[in-house]
């Protein structure tokens, strides 16, 4: 019974892993915690697949990951000076994600979406006024 709770568990997590990688690649404005957040299941996933780890890890490795994300995402507003890590980890793995991608279009969509979030911030601003 443990062993198939660990490896629906471990399932789920290669079944994230996929996902939030294709995001990134798919995604091209996602901010540096979605990036790190798809680098945690995906190190997480090759780590438990790779390892003799018990695959009923996986159940605490995925809560692990959201709560990461979550945490990284408070870091930038918060304390800027220890983000410079994550953020040369993210860069680095997006880049490796989003080969063939021209840069210009990455570059274009990364506007696109920074844009969109001042606007809305402006909205929800004036609407409180």
């Amino acid at each position: 019974m443990v062993e198939i709770v660990g490896s629906i568990g471990f399932a789920a997590l290669i079944l994230l892993a996929a996902i939030w990688t294709l995001g990134v690649r798919v995604k091209l404005d996602a901010g540096t915690h979605t990036i790190f957040g798809a680098l945690f299941f995906l190190v997480g996933a090759i780590a438990l697949g790779i390892s003799s780890a018990d695959k009923l890890h996986s159940l605490w490795i995925i809560p692990a990951g959201f709560i990461f994300s979550v945490l990284l995402g408070l870091i930038v507003g918060y304390a800027p000076f220890l983000f410079g890590p994550f953020k040369l980890l993210s860069s680095v793995f997006a880049g490796i994600v989003r080969i063939g991608i021209p840069a210009h279009k990455i570059k274009a969509a990364q506007e696109a979406g920074l844009k969109a979030s001042i606007e809305e911030f402006v909205s929800t601003a004036e609407r409180k006024e």
